[in-house]
């Protein structure tokens, strides 16, 4: 089994948020006394199933090491049979089938959906808090103003399904299958950002995270239902974002993406 799943989507997400911001704060720009947004070049690479483990950041080795058994594989399903073909739909069983036709009858087709929209939308979120955070010219109502730029979606509609056929997760010659996913997870990161306070609860109290850091990150941990019982109030966006934060990938994609 791949192993490197987890990074695959938090690294890339991170790095895509923070980027796009610049981009709208760059098409916003309404004075040359603004100070200069960072440009929004391509996304810098990112790890890749074929690289050594040596190799990894302590981020990637530490995201790798999180969750329970049943996420890890359903994060990891189809990745070395061409992807999962998501346009055909789910199976009899309710299963998925990967591109090369071998079906996955242990890991349900809309866990799988919602597994890997949770953790990306986490991962573009975390970023976009991240820069919000740090720029003083973005404001809640910026970013959400910056959400609904008709070509700041486009962006990010095109770089997420880029990198879902680049990395085998979805096939590359399944734009369905890619624009499914990719308009689930765009989904998911308006309404996160009004149910968060504008992101400022994205990660919960302090004594929700470290709950769910022990309950539902450290692995074996426990399914998403499990820890909504324990701790009602926590979308499953919130609980991916807490265990990406934890991981430290947010400072190293800053890092990379401020010092390419």
């Amino acid at each position: 089994m791949n192993q490197r799943f987890p990074w695959i989507f938090a690294s890339f997400g991170l790095v895509c948020s923070i980027s796009l911001l610049s981009l709208g704060l760059s098409a916003r720009a309404e004075s040359p006394a603004s100070s200069p947004a960072p440009a929004a070049e391509g996304t810098p690479a990112q790890p890749t199933a074929g690289e050594p483990q040596a190799e990894l950041s302590p981020a990637a080795r530490r995201l790798m090491g999180m969750f329970s058994p049943d996420i890890s594989r359903t994060l990891a399903a189809c990745l070395d049979k061409g992807g999962v073909n998501l346009a055909a739909g789910a199976q009899s069983n309710g299963s998925l089938l990967c591109a090369n036709g071998d079906a996955l009858p242990a890991i349900g087709y809309d866990s799988y959906i919602s597994t890997i929209s949770d953790l990306m939308a986490a991962s573009v979120l975390l970023g976009f808090r991240s820069t919000m955070m740090g720029d003083r010219r973005v404001s809640p109502e910026m970013l959400v103003n910056i959400l609904s730029m008709p070509q700041v979606k486009e962006v990010l509609r095109t770089r997420i399904a880029t990198e879902l056929s680049r990395r085998n997760i979805i096939p590359s010659d399944s734009p369905e299958s890619s624009d499914l996913l990719t308009e689930q997870i765009i989904g998911r990161l308006l309404p996160t950002i009004n149910s968060t306070n504008n992101l400022t609860d994205l990660t919960g109290s302090t004594e929700q995270y470290q709950q769910v850091v022990s309950s539902f990150c450290e692995a074996p941990g426990m399914s998403v239902p499990q820890v909504q019982q324990t701790l009602p109030g926590l979308s499953s966006v919130q609980l991916y974002a807490i265990c990406v934060q934890e991981s430290g990938a947010v400072e190293e994609a800053i890092q990379r993406t401020t010092n390419p």
